[in-house]
């Protein structure tokens, strides 16, 4: 289980909305004085993540709680999101580099067109399976207590 630490908001009914702070790893190194990933994790900043949760938990406004996501599920659309347009990239540009080789063309213009809609594509393939057939109840975070 991925853990976090949010802020509870508001409370309405079992419904609890929570912010979290998304923050870099670097804030943590000893090196983040002469880090150039230190200097621009904190030019982009840290973003609020606010979301609305189911909990049965006695808690107020202001309280401390611990989110977990399992780790699996987490795993899952990382490699999906970033596997699957990155495979597609490459397939289509070794198959543009097929044809061109086929049909005796000169330049990589082919591979390069076919790589980049590749790229593309595979993006919008995974945005449409995402829409389509995957639960989004089971990347829900869960609250698993109060701090």
């Amino acid at each position: 289980m991925i853990e976090e630490t949010a802020l509870v908001q508001s409370i309405n009914g079992s419904l609890i909305k929570v912010v979290t702070m998304q923050s870099s790893a670097c804030q943590q190194c000893n090196e983040s004085a002469s880090c150039s990933t230190s200097v621009l994790s904190k030019f982009f900043g840290n973003k609020e993540i606010e979301l609305e949760l189911e909990s049965s938990l006695v808690l107020r406004v202001g309280d401390k709680v611990l989110l977990g996501i399992e780790e699996r599920t987490l795993l899952l659309l990382t490699s999906l999101i970033y596997f699957m347009p990155l495979c597609c990239l490459i397939l289509f540009a070794v198959l543009g580099g097929f044809i061109e080789s086929y049909l005796n063309l000169d330049g990589e213009l082919l591979s390069i067109v076919l790589g980049v809609g590749g790229l593309v594509g595979g993006y919008f393939a995974v945005r449409i399976f995402m829409a389509r057939s995957f639960q989004t109840t089971s990347i829900k975070p869960l609250i698993l207590k109060k701090l």
